[in-house]
């Protein structure tokens, strides 16, 4: 009798076990692009030692600077034509 009620419990558990962990088809694929991933980032961080210009590290300059703002000269101020004053000279004795 025991040995039926320890089977019977052994089952359970086991049958428990199987429902309650999800399965796992898609953690392989991944666990490899994961690992694809840290890969690139180590090989990417060792040849950027090596290339510091080439990776965009602060206090390196690639390319060339932009081109210098020129602005076009103001125009000239407008011409105002005003009849000539008339100074009229009249002499003291």
């Amino acid at each position: 009798m025991m040995r039926k009620v320890l089977l019977a419990v052994g089952v359970a558990v086991i049958l428990g076990g199987a429902a309650a962990l999800p399965a796992r088809a898609d953690d392989d694929w991944r666990r490899h692009e994961w690992r694809e991933h840290e890969r690139h980032e180590h090989w990417r961080h060792e040849w950027c030692e090596h290339h510091p210009y080439r990776c965009g590290v602060p206090g390196y300059v690639y390319g060339y600077a932009p081109p210098p703002v020129v602005y076009a000269p103001p125009p000239p101020p407008p011409v105002v034509y005003a009849p000539p004053s008339l100074n009229v000279v009249i002499p003291l004795r």
